[in-house]
């Protein structure tokens, strides 16, 4: 009996001893906690901040579309002959005016020295027929014929003035046969004067100048023609672009039912879209557009929208809108895949805020904004959004309120912070 005891109060003092151990430990932890609480009190953290503010607010709706190059040119010499060079495979790039393909000219090349030795010989007659004094001739009788037609026309006006002052009486006979006499006679050298400068003209015949410079002409034209031919045969890219096709090999005779080079234009590239009718009233001519180019790593691009067909197609009842995108840089080709954005929904003054600030804890959101140096964890509700801001539809945001935006998991309700930005 005196062992139970005994065994007893050994227990009792246990006991005592772990709720003496539980109570300091549980002090030693509330005074832990109530430090660190006054520790996190007192320090001020740095924060950044984007004001909210009034401001329109457009949402988007994205489209897939596909790259279509701008404009290709389908190139063929003008006449089928020899390939006797060519300068380009698929994927060259070139420039307007650089030379594609060359046509073997040969035979021309034989032409043109005859027609070169036809004009000598032209030209050589022409200064012969200059040389033998028929020219001059001509020359002085066409200037005795311009005399010998003045003379006439006094004669003649001579003769009229003689001929009224006869009738009316003011005037003898005399005076009017002498009139009448030197008509005649300047009626006769001027007839003379014509028909030795006509003599002259056929004597000459075919040594004639002006038949020796026809022969010079003709001879220089033909000249031409050859030489437009053998230019022609140097085929030249019409515009700056990649080489997309080739139909041809060195050597053979190039054909005429299909091109012999194709050049895609890499400046610039279509997005092709298609979209529902509700889309048209959203959409116009000369609209800048985001792009998306998800093959080179979501890469972002402005385009413009550069046609809108009038009519939908028969059987996806859609429009085809196409965006020009600037492709200086020749990294989009045809072929690749595109995210179109076009404008939705919009709205105008509107309250704002940066995507970032807004953070959700059970399904509710919420901003963290900085009134006088403090963290306020203010409950909003929200509208609109797209990839940039948001619409706060509630009251208790204000333009120009300081809203912070990172760092808001580690902020509470009544911290102070300091703004940076």
């Amino acid at each position: 009996m005196k062992f139970n005891v005994l065994k007893s109060k050994k227990n009792i003092v246990k006991i005592v001893v772990v709720l003496l151990v539980v109570l300091m430990v549980a002090a030693i932890a509330h005074n832990v906690i109530k430090n660190k609480k006054v520790e996190s009190q007192n320090k001020i953290q740095n924060v950044n901040v984007a004001e909210a503010k009034l401001d329109s607010l457009t949402t988007t709706v994205d489209y897939s579309g596909k790259l279509n190059s701008d404009k290709d040119v389908s190139i063929s010499p003008k006449t089928p002959g020899k390939v006797q060079a060519l300068n380009v495979k698929v994927g060259s790039t070139v420039k307007a005016g650089d030379i594609l393909f060359t046509l073997d000219s040969t035979s021309l090349q034989a032409q043109l020295q005859q027609q070169q030795a036809s004009i000598q010989s032209a030209a050589a007659n022409l200064d012969k027929t200059k040389s033998s004094g028929v020219e001059q001739q001509i020359v002085q009788q066409q200037q005795a014929l311009n005399t010998a037609q003045i003379n006439y026309n006094d004669a003649e006006n001579n003769y009229n003035r003689e001929q009224s002052l006869y009738s009316a009486g003011a005037a003898p006979k005399q005076d009017l046969d002498n009139a009448t006499t030197k008509l005649e006679n300047a009626e006769a050298s001027l007839s003379a004067a014509q028909q030795n400068l006509d003599l002259t003209r056929q004597k000459v015949g075919p040594e004639s100048v002006e038949v020796a410079q026809a022969q010079v002409n003709q001879a220089q034209a033909g000249l031409k023609s050859i030489q437009s031919q053998i230019d022609d045969n140097v085929i030249k890219s019409p515009i700056s672009g990649v080489v997309s096709a080739v139909n041809i090999h060195q050597g053979e005779i190039t054909s005429g039912s299909q091109a012999s080079v194709t050049i895609v234009d890499s400046s610039s590239i279509m997005a092709e879209v298609n979209v529902p009718d509700t889309m048209l009233s959203k959409i116009k001519v000369g609209q800048s557009i985001p792009v998306t180019i998800p093959s080179l790593s979501d890469k972002k691009l402005t385009g413009t929208v550069d046609t809108i067909t009038p009519n939908a197609d028969s059987k996806t009842q859609q429009y085809l809108i196409k965006v020009r995108i600037p492709n200086s840089d020749a990294s989009l080709t045809s072929g690749m895949y595109s995210k179109v954005s076009f404008p939705d929904q919009v709205k105008n003054n509107v309250m704002t805020v940066p995507n970032e600030t807004i953070k959700v804890e059970n399904g509710v959101s919420y901003l963290f904004v900085v009134r006088s140096n403090k963290v306020k964890k203010v409950a909003v509700t929200t509208g609109l959004s797209n990839d940039k801001v948001t619409e706060i539809t509630s009251s208790n945001i204000e333009s120009g309120d300081r809203i912070i935006t990172s760092g808001q998991t580690f902020l509470n309700d009544g911290d102070k912070v300091k703004v940076l930005n």
